[in-house]
């Protein structure tokens, strides 16, 4: 519940412009995460401010997720809860930012009476103006598509903080139109910004004092396909232009489709200096009939050979993927393959979900004939698999020295849940790990960012313990 507010002043600037504040709770993937950083960006010129208390802001907005049934619940329960706040400040604004926007748009307004602004991932650039529209008392929805021609990327501009692993939006959109996958109708056609703007953005990002950055995408290793001109570099150029970035210590990128995973793309791993040995790689069913009806356009055999060239290629490569259980006219039998492809693979992790029907989509056409109690009995044998896997892949680490990116104090010692003064970072496999310093030394800027080399002695369920080498 939000708790009853006061009005929250509205402070005046030097030049008598109001100063006010936005909060945006976020919903879903990297991807909006990412969005959400270019709302704050895009919003600071007008004198917006972010705040972590939606009871100061005068602008309220959710970033959504409708890739999942149950984000779309979440973002209609919080919008309820939110409601109350318009009572106490007649300046506030409340908006629905995403996935959920685009698809819904004009609905939306329709559905929640106090709603003032719907608006999709290509009119972020736009939102100064939107909000001064639904300042207007005008109820605004802009969900309309940008042409691909005209799509202008919001290139990230470091803050005053900025964090030690930063995003970097290489594309958005997806052409792959998998019968499940509501993104091509979210998100749009493939746009790919063009290599020059990535390369300068990691640049600056580093510049800043960002060490590690993440390539993101809606399908991020199909980039390029949609550019013109005399210089159109593969996914694969792009990782090696990126890669020569000076001060750049870590490389990642998400998401990837196997169609894309090309032996150009495989041959990075092992090759590059900064790409780290992580790959996720969606992989959906283990069945081959299953994937031709989600129209993946790959056999699990395919999709099996690919792994062994990463593993050929990078022996120490972490990997996870996605599974969806419960697809329409899944059988027990095909149901089993999945389990074997995954005994198989023997993934360092995965995002399992239970098949549910997303707007159109083609999916959404065919009954939903797998019973729920069956989609939970199938989902939690595929966790129950998957943790054991985890668990004996987690242990492997005890004994080793690993090179961690510290990133600051671990969760435990932010929320004072522990004694020791820890800290926290990745390896290169993306795993989290805690270690101790001396408490002279917890509160020195010098271990943020640094690469820290550490002896792991302890594994739990997601995330390592050691000490200092």
């Amino acid at each position: 519940m939000v708790a009853t507010p006061t009005p929250p002043e509205v402070a005046l600037l030097p030049n008598g412009s109001p100063r006010r504040y936005v909060y945006v709770q976020t919903f879903g993937c990297q991807m909006n995460v990412n969005d959400t950083d270019r709302i704050f960006q895009v919003l600071e010129p007008f004198n917006y401010r972010p705040t972590d208390d939606p009871a100061q802001a005068s602008l309220i907005l959710l970033n959504t997720c409708s890739v999942r049934d149950k984000a779309e619940q979440k973002m209609l329960s919080q919008l309820g809860r939110l409601a109350p706040l318009k009572d106490y400040n007649d300046d506030l604004i409340l908006g629905v930012a995403g996935c959920v926007a685009q698809q819904e748009g004009e609905r939306l307004l329709k559905k929640v009476p106090h709603l003032d602004l719907v608006f999709g991932p290509d009119h972020i650039a736009d939102l100064p103006g939107l909000v001064e529209r639904a300042r207007a008392k005008e109820r605004v929805s802009e969900t309309r598509f940008t042409k691909r021609k005209e799509f202008a990327f919001i290139e990230a501009a470091p803050r005053e903080e900025t964090r030690i692993s930063e995003f970097v939006t290489i594309m958005k959109g997806c052409d792959k139109v998998c019968s499940f996958c509501i993104v091509p109708f979210t998100r749009g056609r493939e746009v790919s910004k063009p290599a020059d703007a990535v390369v300068r953005e990691v640049e600056r990002l580093v510049a800043a004092g960002a060490r590690e950055v993440t390539l993101l995408g809606q399908n991020v290793n199909s980039y390029g396909k949609d550019l013109q001109g005399d210089r159109i570099p593969t996914f694969a150029q792009l990782l090696r232009e990126v890669d020569a970035v000076a001060g750049l210590e870590r490389l990642r990128f998400t998401t990837s489709h196997p169609m894309d995973c090309i032996d150009e793309l495989v041959g990075c791993f092992g090759e590059l200096r900064t790409l780290c040995e992580f790959f996720h790689l969606p992989v959906q069913s283990g069945n081959d009939r299953i994937l031709r009806e989600m129209r993946r356009f790959y056999t699990a055999a395919e999709y099996r050979e690919k792994v062994a060239a990463l593993r050929r290629q990078s022996p120490q490569i972490a990997l996870s993927t996605d599974i969806i259980v419960g697809y329409p006219g899944e059988t027990d039998a095909e149901f089993e393959d999945t389990l074997t492809l995954l005994a198989d693979v023997r993934y360092d992790s995965i995002f399992a979900f239970k098949y549910s029907p997303r707007p159109g989509t083609r999916a959404a056409e065919l009954p939903d004939s797998v019973p729920e109690a069956v989609k939970r009995e199938r989902l939690a044998r595929v966790l129950a698999l998957q943790d054991a896997v985890t668990r004996t892949r987690m242990e492997a680490y005890v004994g080793q020295t690993v090179e961690v990116l510290v990133e600051g104090p671990s969760r435990m010692a932010s929320k004072g849940q522990t004694t020791r003064w820890q800290l926290m970072g990745r390896t290169r496999t993306n795993v989290i790990v805690n270690f101790p310093v001396p408490l002279g030394e917890f509160w020195s800027d010098r271990w943020i960012g640094s690469l820290a080399t550490v002896n792991v002695e302890q594994a739990k369920s997601n995330s390592l313990y050691g000490t200092l080498a």
